[in-house]
């Protein structure tokens, strides 16, 4: 009775953890990393310019690009060689490759190594960024065209009280 009882929990673990099963063993590595980025923007501006052959300012308008900056969070499921990650909405552009329905996006090329983890996903044909987590101070990069985000990661246990 005892044993069917053991057998019986470990079975239900199995089932509630299906990153845990699917690696073979693996633990599943979830992480929230909340942090600054920061993506190639445009918009129209009115500003003023001096002339230098007429020696007085002159009004200039129209669509200047620029690197704007955002605080936002990344979610990381990582489970063996194979993850997924949900990107914040600042970083996915209008063109893209569309992820799943709950917008996570498969995780290419995954290396989980004793102190560090790399990674690349696929937004759209142009911007495949790539990502590193520094194991031991859980700062994330992710770096693609036109987007940068840094941070710092926390692990989730799935079903566990944080407190």
């Amino acid at each position: 009775m005892m044993k069917l009882a053991i057998l019986t929990m470990a079975g239900a673990i199995l089932l509630a953890d299906p990153a845990s099963a699917q690696s073979g063993g693996d633990e599943a590595i979830n992480l929230v990393c909340s942090g600054q980025g920061e993506k190639l923007g445009s918009g129209y501006a009115n500003t003023l310019e001096w002339d230098r052959y007429d020696h007085k300012y002159r009004s200039r308008s129209g669509v200047q690009t620029e690197m704007q900056s955002f605080a936002s969070a990344v979610t990381l499921q990582i489970y063996g060689n194979d993850g997924r990650i949900r990107p914040p909405e600042k970083l996915i552009p209008p063109l893209n490759s569309g992820g799943d329905h709950q917008h996570w996006w498969q995780l290419e090329d995954v290396i989980v190594g004793s102190d560090e983890i790399r990674a690349s996903y696929r937004l759209n044909g142009l911007n495949k960024p790539k990502l590193r987590i520094d194991r031991q101070t859980g700062v994330i990069t992710i770096k693609g065209t036109g987007q940068d985000f840094s941070g710092t990661c926390d692990k989730v246990d799935a079903g566990r009280r944080r407190f």
